[in-house]
């Protein structure tokens, strides 16, 4: 086992982070996390015309592509380990 007192990791010090610190990483993290959903999601919507020419589908049948991208990231996000 290595580290400090046989946990791997553990701090030097004995002082904790205050929960103000732990919230406010905990509010970026989430802030982050949202912002690149989103920006995935949007590069998704960018991409519909260019998917629909080069395929030759119609627009309701290139919806299914978004449709099954929201559907994945609604499935997969919750399973993700959170740290």
């Amino acid at each position: 086992m290595g580290g400090v007192g046989g946990h791997i990791g553990a701090p030097h010090n004995n002082q904790r982070m205050s929960p103000r610190v732990q919230r406010a990483i905990v509010a970026v993290s989430t802030m982050m996390a949202t912002f690149l959903v989103i920006l995935d999601v949007t590069i998704a919507n960018v991409a519909l015309d260019h998917m629909r020419g080069s395929l030759s589908a119609a627009v309701d049948e290139i919806t299914w592509v978004l449709t099954s991208f929201l559907v994945a990231n609604a499935i997969s996000l919750p399973i993700t380990p959170a740290g």
